[in-house]
């Protein structure tokens, strides 16, 4: 990808004070569709300066839960999250990701998703998701 961000992506609004740190994320597609791209940056690395295991499971909460924010219009908290760490990414890698829903309950929202690096998987994320009920 040469041109950043690419055509028809947009950065996201980040409204999580933690979130804010990590960015940049963009996104693009229809609410229920997303997909997001994070250029990893010096600062996500960790001393081998591969992205740190923290940034990608960050990075995991913070588009899963877009996905969750977009099939309800329920607040909802991370219940729980399993994780694989598959292959490095380096300092300029883009990683992509566009969370999956696989199921919804009245009470839960189960999401995954496969973290890639020009098209091969490097981190994947499966996450529970307990809707809080309308405020």
């Amino acid at each position: 990808m040469s041109a950043w961000p690419p055509e028809g992506y947009a950065q996201m609004r980040l409204v999580d004070p933690f979130e804010i740190h990590v960015g940049p994320v963009f996104e693009t597609g229809p609410r229920g569709e997303r997909s997001f791209l994070f250029r990893v940056d010096e600062q996500h690395t960790n001393r081998r300066l591969v992205v740190h295991g923290g940034m990608l499971l960050t990075l995991a909460d913070l588009t899963l839960g877009a996905a969750a924010i977009d099939v309800s219009d329920e607040p909802s908290v991370t219940l729980g999250m399993q994780t694989q760490f598959l292959k490095p990414a380096r300092v300029g890698d883009v990683i992509e990701v566009k969370p999956e829903v696989v199921r919804r309950t009245r009470a839960l929202i189960f999401i995954r998703g496969d973290f890639r690096v020009t098209g091969e998987v490097i981190f994947t994320a499966g996450s529970v998701w307990k809707l809080l009920g309308k405020d």
